[in-house]
């Protein structure tokens, strides 16, 4: 295979410490010792931060103002030598095309930056992303916003971040060829090195990432070299052998287990740099919100995921909101619906949503156990069209409830025909065997899931048949289209943990009195046992319908030999036949 030359561009940075001279300097010897370009990060700390974050102080001491900059670049691009710059907004790409530059990197905290992209999309320029701790859609809609204009230089992604240093292990650089594979037929794969100068590793990882993918190493050994013998010249002696294995191992965890996966640091360098969407000025309550309301700046770090525009745009404020105020979707109306999932047939309870539990049918009691959450604005009962689900129906008919009837496997294509023609932003998972939900920790999981712009949302340390799950619409129509087996999708949550550093996910707090290891979901001749015992209690109080977690804790705190009843009992998993692999490519 032929390679074509490797283009190698020396970052400046910040190690001119504020001073003019000094980046001149620093960039002179870069390209004297063959860099084939130098590349500035052109900034003002307005742009780049809030006031209130705790580094503002520092940029603004490394920036320059417009004319410093333009003495620098231009002492540059006057004599035709390639600079790149690093640009954060709108200012920065400004002074940049004023100093006569035509080469532009878009960090990796601006691949939400909608007014940017649309900005440089128009310009026919080089253009590289930052893509470290970056999800695939991420990449995907900042592709397509440059892509649109038709531009004939194919953009460039750079997988890498600042670890300061970055530990080897932390590269990944699997990840390169995850992207080539994905993303090859419309760009160019990268890599940014930022490991300890000092380690060899410093070296070497740059040349690993040209030829990344490499599964077998061979080597020739010999006891001594020096010796001539048969094919000694690709031979190492023992001691050199031994070496090479430790520097092969040590490449490995460079490689990762999965691209997909962020590590712990990774991951926080994803929330310590990624910007948010904040007002530009104060803003009153009931004030719709519109482009020219927003800008992406970076905070102090924190669990609040960044999160897509256009689920803000258009909708009216909730509070009043000062200048610099980062928003949250908890911040703007939501249209929230839960969906109960439930079928008559079942292998091991037949007909268990039908059950007369405490005088009820098992299905009617978590009706009237949502019907209490403040924040869900339609119930639906998601069945099939098989006829013995017919009962369900008409009981949510009974109920008060909304109903959908769609395919019998494909749960998932079940949930979404229920909300088709309708404009939901949240869904509620519920499935029909969980039904002690606990209203008050319904609301409290959409509040949070809002509160950090969370796509997916659990309540898994709750007591199994307690708690629900969160799920942005999008993000279950996302899931539908990449899946590549939608008859797994009964095991919704499994395409979730699996690419759970794709997705932005949360768990929400729960109280220490309430994480209970406890089974009380409806599965079983033993669950029904138990979850009766319980409820015939709660009915001989006057809090059937209107008990709580404090309720369920103290009951069964008090009755535990009723848990050993159903604490053998598992929970089926899903059959090896089952794939929740996701085509990322259908997605961008």
């Amino acid at each position: 295979m032929k390679y074509n030359k490797v283009e190698i561009i020396a970052e400046i940075a910040n190690a001119h410490q504020g001073k003019p001279d000094l980046a001149v300097k620093l960039a002179e010897s870069a390209l004297k010792v063959g860099s084939d370009a130098v590349k500035f990060q052109v900034y003002s700390a307005n742009e780049l931060v809030v006031t209130s974050h705790p580094r503002f102080e520092h940029f603004k001491q490394q920036s320059f103002p417009h004319d410093t900059w333009r003495q620098i670049l231009m002492y540059f691009t006057s004599k035709n030598q390639s600079v790149y710059c690093d640009i954060f907004g709108l200012q920065s790409l400004q002074t940049a095309i004023d100093c006569g530059v035509s080469r532009f990197k878009v960090h990796s905290s601006d691949l939400d930056n909608t007014p940017l992209l649309e900005a440089l999309s128009h310009i026919e320029a080089r253009i590289l992303f930052g893509v470290g701790g970056s999800t695939i859609r991420e990449i995907g809609k900042a592709l397509k916003i440059i892509l649109a204009t038709g531009r004939t230089e194919r953009p460039v992604l750079l997988h890498g971040f600042q670890g300061y240093p970055t530990a080897v292990k932390d590269s990944c650089l699997m990840r390169l060829k995850f992207f080539k594979d994905i993303f090859g037929d419309r760009c160019d794969i990268g890599y940014m090195d930022h490991v300890d100068g000092d380690d060899p590793f410093a070296l070497i990882l740059p040349l690993l990432a040209m030829v990344s993918g490499a599964c077998v190493l061979e080597k020739h050994i010999t006891l001594d070299r020096s010796a001539r013998g048969v094919d000694y010249h690709s031979s190492l002696n023992p001691d050199e052998f031994a070496r090479f294995v430790e520097m092969v191992r040590r490449a490995e965890t460079a490689i990762g287990d999965n691209p997909e996966f962020f590590t712990i640091k990774e991951r926080e360098y994803r929330n310590q740099v990624k910007k948010q969407w904040v007002t530009i000025e104060a803003l009153k309550k009931g004030h719709a919100l519109s482009k020219g309301d927003l800008v992406m700046k970076r905070t102090a770090p924190s669990l609040v995921e960044t999160v897509e525009w256009e689920k803000f745009l258009g909708r009216p404020l909730l509070r009043d909101c000062p200048n610099e105020e980062p928003l949250t979707r908890s911040d703007v109306p939501q249209v929230v619906w839960a969906l109960v999932v439930a079928r008559m047939k079942s292998a091991r309870l037949p007909g268990k949503a039908m059950i007369n539990i405490a005088g009820m049918p098992a299905l009617q009691h978590l009706f009237e156990r949502l019907k209490q959450a403040r924040c869900i604005d339609r119930i639906v009962l998601c069945t099939t069209k098989e006829p013995e689900d017919d009962i369900l129906v008409e009981l949510a008919i009974n109920s008060g409830v909304s109903w959908y009837r769609g395919p019998t496997d494909d749960v998932l294509g079940r949930m979404l025909g229920a909300i088709e023609g309708h404009s939901v932003d949240l869904i509620l998972r519920i499935t029909g065997d969980d039904i002690l939900v606990d209203p008050d920790y319904v609301d409290r999981a959409v509040q949070y899931h809002l509160q950090v712009n969370a796509e997916y949302s659990d309540l898994k340390t709750l007591p199994s048949g307690t708690e629900v799950e969160v799920f942005d619409a999008d993000l279950l129509h996302a899931i539908w289209k990449a899946a590549h087996d939608c008859e797994g999708t009964e095991y919704l949550t499994n395409y979730i943990t699996r690419h759970r550093d794709q997705f932005r996910t949360a768990k929400v707090p729960v109280d220490e009195n309430h994480a209970r290891p406890w089974r009380l979901t409806l599965d079983t001749r033993e669950d029904c046992e138990v979850i009766e015992a319980f409820l015939q209690t709660m009915r001989r109080q006057g809090k059937l319908l209107s008990y709580r977690l404090d309720d369920i804790v103290e009951f069964f705190h008090s009755h535990q030999e009723l848990l050993s009843i159903n604490a053998k009992v598992r929970q089926p998993q899903p059959q090896p036949s089952i794939c929740t692999d996701l085509d990322w490519k259908k997605l961008i």
